[in-house]
């Protein structure tokens, strides 16, 4: 399957250092989409603290990048936005309704299965937001299919976006909270209902497309970080709750902790289903530990991709190895990575999107320097990889002392 991997030009924003990954890569039907950053050709950041400035920042960035494989924003399927907002939740709203004004100018109408968190930080100093996407081109484009169930949540505005979209075999899922019609919060407070309520909406998700719940190949988990222990924040009883409706083998499950848009909200959980009745589970019994219930899969191969799941730097016996180093936390991460896509005859060339997830202990000069000590880690394991990238600071990851996350989409024979 042919590969193209689409770097900065003259016309596009650069990153701040040298760093080994594309703007967006395209394979067969599919541009997978970095996530565009508010910095110009040299990499400097522009309009610091301007969430109005860096939300068309990234929009034009992105439109440019689509441009390269003679796309346009109509074509996307998928569209995740991080942003950063340090007031109060119950200000957070007004923000995020502020910033999706602007959004509006440049949603579709139909819109892609939208996600939006907030999240601590971004890889430099003064940036609020970054988005990222998958688009669809040739028949994939004419012949998708939106999903729009009856009786789904709804946002708190108007917006076009959707619930979910149906390509092929593929089934992309919007990020699902737990919200009534106008938008407002249901359980509040409660993890294990908002986590029934929300799976209840991936399943009519998928059903409306011709799925089922037994074609989730990935579940990303973004759970209320409540600045203590977090053993208290929920994630347990999310994952526990998760158990519930997946068989086993289950999909592969990516967790990190955000702050929420709606103040009751405990989390929010987008998910990738691909139906394919030779779908393949890849477990590997000495990968090392992980935070997964025992359901999950490593990795799951459908239909010619292989999803990886959140790869952290964790012993058997649950301890966090080199800890308090980032290089050698990514450098565990990614051949836990090499081994789980090896298991279906991949390898790291054949990754399609890498999600970088991190912690900074002391600030944004932190998350930076993380940032490119991981990339040059990735550079030397994969010297011939040059995916798309999204690299966001979170608050924590699913053990104290986790430095880095990472999971990825790999296209077998794309290299």
């Amino acid at each position: 399957m042919q590969r193209k991997a689409n770097f900065s030009n003259g016309d596009t924003w650069a990153w701040a250092q040298s760093v080994p990954f594309a703007q967006s890569v395209e394979i067969g039907d599919q541009v997978f989409v970095s996530g565009q950053q508010t910095l110009d050709a040299e990499g400097a950041v522009i309009d610091k603290g301007d969430i109005g400035a860096q939300t068309r920042n990234v929009f034009e960035n992105m439109k440019r990048v689509l441009a390269m494989s003679g796309l346009q924003l109509s074509d996307l399927v998928r569209l995740n936005t991080y942003y950063v907002f340090d007031g109060d939740d119950k200000d957070a709203t007004r923000y995020w309704e502020d910033m999706t004004r602007v959004r509006l100018e440049y949603f579709p109408d139909p819109g892609p299965a939208a996600t939006a968190v907030r999240v601590k930080g971004m890889p430099y100093e003064g940036q609020l937001i970054q988005i990222e996407g998958v688009a669809v081109n040739g028949e994939s484009r004419r012949n998708r299919q939106r999903i729009m169930p009856e009786g789904s949540w709804d946002w708190s505005i108007s917006v076009p976006l959707s619930q979910g979209w149906r390509i092929g075999q593929r089934i992309f899922v919007g990020g699902q909270i737990s919200a009534d019609a106008q938008g407002k919060p249901v359980a509040t407070g409660d993890v294990v209902a908002q986590t029934r309520n929300i799976y209840g909406f991936i399943q009519q998700v998928v059903l409306n497309a011709g799925g089922s719940l037994e074609d989730i190949v990935h579940v990303k988990i973004c759970f209320k970080h409540e600045d203590k222990a977090l053993e208290a924040s929920g994630l347990s009883e999310i994952l526990d709750v998760s158990t519930q409706f997946f068989g086993d083998p289950g999909p592969v499950f990516t967790a990190f902790g955000v702050d929420l848009l709606y103040p009751g909200l405990v989390l929010e959980i987008d998910a990738m289903a691909i139906i394919d009745p030779e779908r393949r589970p890849l477990k590997l019994p000495d990968l090392g530990g992980r935070y997964q219930p025992d359901i999950g899969s490593d990795g799951l191969s459908a239909a010619g991709e292989i999803y990886v799941g959140g790869q952290v730097s964790l012993a058997e016996d649950g301890s966090v190895l080199a800890i308090d180093d980032v290089e050698a936390q990514a450098r565990v991460v990614f051949d836990r990575i090499g081994r789980v896509l090896a298991k279906d005859g991949a390898g790291l060339e054949d990754v399609a999107k890498l999600n970088l997830f991190l912690v900074g202990r002391n600030g944004a000069a932190d998350v930076a320097d993380s940032f490119h000590k991981v990339a040059r880690v990735w550079s030397e394991v994969a010297p011939d990889a040059h995916p798309a990238v999204t690299p966001v600071r979170v608050h924590e990851l699913p053990r104290p002392g986790l430095l880095v996350q990472a999971d990825v989409v790999a296209v077998k024979g794309s290299r």
